[in-house]
């Protein structure tokens, strides 16, 4: 069987989450420097400007980190419960896997905010991006890098595995059987975040998103792709397609219970159905630039963000703003280029070296 880490499929899936993550970011900055609108809270329907609500619709991608959660989910469940070689091996293993990057990246993005604006974190905010605390919200704790706060989630929940792997001792348990557990930490996952009465508690409910992929994770390979094949593609792109148009309306935010709950389940459904190879879903992620983007997608989403911010300003000097349909597709067209460039050279300077030891 194919190790789950290494399916196309989910390499490709992988890529699609990373271009999600960079919607984000260049349309919110594009539809706030052309309209200067509150992308968070403007309203599409109704907009008179069909561009301004186009920016806005794209800008409302922020669910691309989601599908990374589950994926982490379903690649360290199976790690844990399959391949398990030991705590040390693991743990050492993650952090030569996205410390290195995360490190030279956020550097980076230092270097160029004090080169471009003359500022410099404070020594405290340093020392917690270093301890990755920057995710947990409820402390205010700024993301010198800022796409990085999801790296919080992730070295926490690399931290329990091995508790689970060992739990296990070797016995894959059967989901049939785990499956009211897993819904019962799905559920209070969420509900316990909601009701703490501290702002941005509602954040910690990300970690429910990590107990489908960890449920598609006790299924083996075989068993996985059966049930992504006899899963109808119509059902899966009912329930993405609603829950992503929920979001992008503001029907929910992040910041409300439900959204977790449906994010889990389209998200869930994605991820299962990514993992049929033969259909047309898998055939779709394992094209070539998906591909491509899938295996850089970690330097990709680390590095985008300043690489949009500085071609953005930029451009300016080219293309005024006074001129907003050339000012965009130049924008839009260097920043994805820059960026991949960018994360094409981040990744050969710290990730390769760790996929040739693997190989």
């Amino acid at each position: 069987m194919i190790p789950a880490e290494r399916s196309a499929t989910l390499e490709g899936l992988r890529g699609y989450a990373a271009f999600l993550v960079f919607l984000v970011h260049a349309f919110g900055l594009l539809a706030t420097r052309l309209y200067g609108v509150d992308v968070e809270k403007h309203a599409i329907p109704g907009d008179p400007d069909p561009a301004r609500a186009a920016l806005v619709f794209f800008f409302r991608s922020h669910y691309g980190v989601d599908l990374f959660f589950v994926l982490s989910g379903l690649l360290m469940g199976d790690l844990a419960l399959r391949r398990w070689k030991g705590t040390p091996r693991f743990l050492w293993r993650r952090w030569l896997r996205i410390y290195p990057t995360y490190l030279a990246s956020t550097a980076l993005v230092v270097i160029a905010v004090w080169l471009w604006m003359g500022r410099l974190p404070s020594a405290q905010d340093v020392v917690a991006n270093v301890f990755l605390l920057q995710g947990f919200f409820v402390l205010d704790v700024p993301a010198l890098n800022p796409t990085s706060w999801s790296l919080t989630y992730e070295a926490v929940f690399y931290a329990i595995i091995p508790v689970v792997a060992v739990a296990a001792a070797g016995r894959v348990p059967s989901v049939r059987r785990a499956a009211p557990w897993l819904a019962a930490a799905f559920a209070l996952l969420i509900a316990v975040p909601a009701m703490i009465p501290v702002p941005n508690a509602i954040y910690f409910a990300y970690f429910a998103l990590f107990v489908p992929g960890i449920a598609l994770g006790m299924l083996d390979e075989a068993e996985r792709a059966r049930l992504a094949a006899a899963l109808p593609l119509a059902v899966v792109a009912a329930a993405w397609i609603a829950f992503t148009l929920a979001v992008k309306l503001r029907a929910f935010t992040n910041a409300d219970a439900a959204y977790y709950a449906a994010s889990g389940v389209a998200s869930g459904l994605l991820v299962l159905k990514a993992c049929d190879a033969r259909g047309g879903l898998g055939r779709f992620l394992s094209s070539r630039p998906l591909l491509w983007l899938g295996r850089h997608s970690y330097s990709f989403f680390l590095i985008h963000y300043i690489v949009v911010h500085l071609w953005g300003a930029a451009l300016l000097a080219w293309v005024p703003l006074g001129h907003p349909l050339a000012y965009s597709v130049f924008f839009l067209a260097g920043a994805l280029a820059w960026s991949l460039v960018a994360a094409w050279l981040l990744f050969a300077a710290t990730e390769r070296f760790y996929f040739r030891a693997s190989r």
